[in-house]
């Protein structure tokens, strides 16, 4: 990103970051990955119960748990991505919420799911409403996905935009803290691909929240970077669409202490 860019994000606060996803709501829905099968499997099992998806956004994790079979409450604080989520994600009950203060009364469901959202939240005071809303032995699932880096043209991409919140330091909270909470704590990681043109991987860069804050003349000026790397990279030179591929790192908490 240009130096412009990243001292607007480093001057810009968490708020401000965070409230910028709701004018890119549309990007969002197109630009963002989903979430694999296998991970909400390997997350939550196969068998159906009630799941509390926490700062769904525009229901991309959402689709996946329904998908696999499960009863959803999504909790999103965005208007404008609690619209999209209720017409993407139609058999979800959507709420108006924050992790903070969880509008759900205590014990109501069997695992609370975040996707790429928990960095955004105040993680002491969402840890205990999840302990609080979660019913014994409760899981508690955080996902995020991040670029794989092993093709030359996504390694471009990745310095263009810069890491996904999950590659960076902090985004969880540590395995040592949430076993204070969780008897077992535990790792994954699964692969899949998203296909994606020009215009979707526009959409994916407006949608990080560094950009979303940006001014209008330096946001262009990354997105320009996005046009070249399509007109100039050997493995996307004359694609209408290529698949960019990703990897979900899952962390499943489960047996509440």
């Amino acid at each position: 990103m240009s130096s412009c860019g990243d001292q607007a994000a480093r001057t810009a606060s968490r708020v401000q970051r965070a409230s910028s996803f709701g004018r890119v709501a549309d990007e969002y829905q197109r630009g963002r990955p989903g979430y694999p099968g296998d991970a909400v499997e390997w997350v939550l099992g196969t068998r159906s119960i009630e799941v509390l998806d926490l700062g769904a956004g525009t229901g991309k994790l959402t689709a996946a748990l329904l998908d696999a079979g499960h009863r959803v409450i999504a909790v999103e604080p965005s208007r404008e991505m609690r619209a999209i989520l209720a017409v993407t994600c139609p058999d979800a009950r959507v709420l108006d919420g924050v992790a903070e203060r969880l509008p759900l009364e205590d014990a109501c469901v069997d695992a609370v799911v975040v996707g790429a959202a928990f960095h955004w939240f105040d993680q002491s005071a969402a840890q205990a409403e999840i302990t609080r809303v979660l019913r014994p032995p409760g899981v508690l699932g955080l996902l995020g996905n991040g670029f794989d880096i092993s093709l030359p043209w996504v390694a471009r991409l990745r310095e263009i935009l810069g890491p996904p919140a999950i590659q960076r330091r902090g985004h969880w909270p540590s395995p040592e803290v949430l076993r204070e909470r969780f008897a077992d704590v535990e790792d994954r990681e699964l692969p899949h691909e998203q296909l994606v043109d020009r215009a979707s991987l526009r959409d994916l860069a407006v949608s990080r929240s560094k950009l979303a804050i940006l001014p209008e003349h330096a946001r262009e000026g990354v997105l320009g970077e996005i046009d070249r790397l399509w007109e100039q990279q050997p493995e996307l030179v004359g694609r209408t669409e290529v698949p960019l591929p990703w990897f979900t790192r899952a962390r499943r908490c489960a047996r509440m202490r």
